[in-house]
């Protein structure tokens, strides 16, 4: 054990104990290097023969190395690992928080179910991306004691034991973060059964225990498990678990039969994938927020989503403009807008979002008799604008400036007055560099616009796009070295991928012709929208470096564009309408897996939306609408397409977001 104060690898000063068992401990400390908090895990092994002393050491630094290659905001990040004295230390990210365990304890029974559910969705997330990876990995041990609900994020004061919120209301949902990979492993196609027999009796399903090798259904057990224990304030202890409607008759028959289905002693009776689970849960969030707020589901989208005409008509190709508000239909009417305000106002009432206050209205022919008064007609107070609580980041956004042009601005989602950062009215699509540290726009008159970049500490704004050549739609390199754009020489050439390095100014000329809109996650993967080979519909592809493009969409019928990679990597938002300029007002927003698979529609009705760009913490997903009238507004969803809503009001047109940490 370590004292507290004491200074480890003359960096890390111990704070206090956090947590301890076994044959280690969790310390809360402070790095004193970059001035943050952290949790330092400690194995001792002193005490240990020679055989558990492998092991355990072992197990330690497979644990680090794992954790260090996975990026997940449901995971907890690893920053550094050493070992002094024969001890070993992984310094890990502090989520300050309760244990799922926890809450059960003080809670003395089961949890609110809705409360639940939103832990269900965010695990199968967690568990869908570790199963993703290649080779995938099997974390083995998930139960309410490895489940971190993290404070500061929607989570109210239930934390004492009051009831947990719901997630279909206007509070924001929790995080839950997925902790302690101690037995986490690779899975091995190859291996009939696994070699070491570790786990927590309940939550570990029979496979684990020497009748087989663990996969992903192992996985899905461990979880449905968890979500027995905590509809039924029960520890599992049987396999097959007691049915929940007997043990606790309130859950909803749809969700304990979920919970039956992937818990079932024989792996192939259970759910064989997450996302088969995942799709099962949301249908009962889905069939929720219809009944509560009548709001509409989310469709599951195809290919086949729009039918393709008999004759295939002949098509143009289609150039992202500038800015998506540059063609404004014809200003409503008063009355019309007034229609549109009550509306708006009806809908933002279904979701119990605004306070009502009443005014008092006279006839044209005086006042009314006391004994009929007039209804009192109600308003609702005008809506906060750029407040979303509980979402973390800030969001850097293009806004019309009327005949004067455009600026960039940074809104920081508490509902305050948005910072401009330029005022050269010749400013659009900022991108947030990685490290925190810069911002990079597009610049200039049209037809010779430039990549710029300014620290932000300065907001002195240098070109680093070729001068003589249009550039355009900038994003950061995951190391936050180098910018990718969009970039020709000549207004009749088309649009080319360019790369170009900030150290020297050099640039590399990538791709395929046709780039429009430009992503690049964490892993090093390009995506970006362009014209499909031979077709004249934009479809959306995916680049690695030193690899060919390849079409991750493939969509003839289908024009997709605004490509956005979820932080973690594992999705990719994008926008996708009916083949043809004629039909952009239909775009509706999509995710896909990074694999190509799981398509799926998030939005639908009036649109068109487009220009998805997802939060640091992946639960949320911030768009461009024009849902209520000409203008285009800022609006944002749970990263599962519910509960959307407007965050901005005023009628001045944003565009291109970037959603920055």
């Amino acid at each position: 054990m370590i004292n507290q104060n004491e200074l480890i690898q003359h960096r890390y000063r111990l704070i206090r104990l956090l947590g301890s068992g076994g044959f280690g401990a969790v310390y809360l400390a402070e790095d004193q290097r970059l001035s943050r908090t952290v949790a330092i895990k400690e194995i001792d092994v002193a005490r240990l023969g020679p055989a558990e002393r492998v092991a355990a050491e072992q197990l330690f630094e497979q644990e680090a190395r794992m954790l260090a290659s996975l990026d997940h905001p449901g995971l907890t990040r690893i920053w550094d690992f050493f070992q002094q004295d024969r001890r070993a230390f992984l310094v890990m990210e502090y989520v300050p928080g309760s244990t799922l365990r926890d809450m059960l304890q003080r809670q003395g029974g089961p949890l609110d179910e809705s409360f639940v559910l939103e832990c269900a969705l965010q695990l199968c997330a967690v568990l869908g991306y570790l199963h993703a990876r290649r080779p995938q990995v099997i974390f083995r041990d998930l139960k309410p004691a490895n489940v971190m609900v993290a404070e500061g994020l929607g989570t109210g004061d239930w934390g004492s034991g009051a009831t947990a919120p719901n997630p279909q209301s206007l509070v924001p949902s929790p995080r839950f973060v997925l902790i302690d990979f101690g037995i986490a492993r690779l899975f091995k196609p190859d291996k009939t059964s696994d070699t070491l027999i570790i786990g927590t009796p309940g939550y570990a399903p029979p496979e684990q225990y020497g009748q087989g090798q663990t996969d992903e259904r192992s996985d899905i057990y461990s979880l449905g498990a968890t979500l027995y224990n905590l509809l039924s304030g029960r520890v599992p202890s049987t396999v097959p678990q007691a049915p929940l409607a007997s043990v606790n008759p309130a859950v909803s028959p749809e969700l304990a039969r979920i919970v039956a289905h992937a818990t079932a002693a024989d792996p192939a009776e259970r759910y064989q994938h997450v996302e088969d689970l995942r799709r099962d849960l949301l249908a009962i969030t889905r069939a929720r927020a219809i009944a509560t707020h009548g709001q509409a589901p989310v469709k599951e989208a195809s290919h086949a989503l729009w039918q393709p005409p008999a004759a295939a008509a002949q098509r143009t190709p289609t150039q992202l403009p500038l800015s998506p508000a540059l063609a404004r239909p014809t200003r409503r009417s008063s009355s019309a807008m007034l229609i549109g305000l009550v509306l708006a106002v009806l809908g933002i009432l279904g979701m119990g979002g605004v306070l009502i206050s009443a005014f008092t209205r006279q006839s044209a022919g005086g006042q009314a008799p006391a004994a009929t008064p007039l209804p009192q007609p109600t308003v609702a107070a005008a809506p906060k604008e750029w407040l979303l609580p509980g979402a973390p980041g800030r969001i850097a956004f293009g806004q019309s400036q009327g005949q004067a042009g455009y600026n960039v601005l940074v809104a920081m989602l508490d509902g305050t007055t948005p910072r401009p950062v330029t005022n050269d009215n010749a400013s659009i699509s900022p991108a947030w560099s990685p490290d925190r540290t810069r911002l990079a726009i597009t610049r200039g008159p049209n037809g010779s616009r430039g990549i710029f970049v300014a620290k932000l500490d300065s907001m002195n704004f240098e070109q680093v796009s070729p001068i003589g050549q249009e550039a355009r739609y900038p994003v950061w390199s995951p190391d936050s070295q180098r910018i990718a754009f969009a970039t020709r020489a000549e207004a009749s050439q088309p649009w080319q991928l360019a790369i170009v390095q900030l150290a020297n100014r050099e640039v590399t000329m990538t791709g395929q012709d046709g780039v429009a809109w430009i992503s690049w996650s964490r892993q090093g993967a390009l995506a970006y929208s362009a014209l499909a080979n031979g077709a004249t519909q934009q479809d959306i592809f995916v680049l690695e470096l030193g690899s060919p493009p390849r079409n991750l969409t493939n969509s003839p019928d289908i024009e997709e564009d605004f490509p956005a990679w979820s932080p973690s990597g594992d999705r990719l938002a994008f926008v996708g309408s009916p083949a043809g300029a004629q039909n952009l007002s239909q775009r509706q927003i999509f995710v896909i897996n990074a694999d190509g698979s799981n398509r799926t529609q998030l939005t639908s009705g009036p649109g068109p939306h487009t220009n998805p760009v997802w939060s640091p913490n992946e639960m949320w997903l911030a768009y461009l609408a024009r849902e209520t009238g000409s203008d285009w507004q800022v609006w944002a969803m749970h990263a599962d397409g519910t509960a959307p809503r407007q965050i901005t009001f005023d009628t001045t047109d944003k565009f291109y977001l970037a959603w920055g940490a």
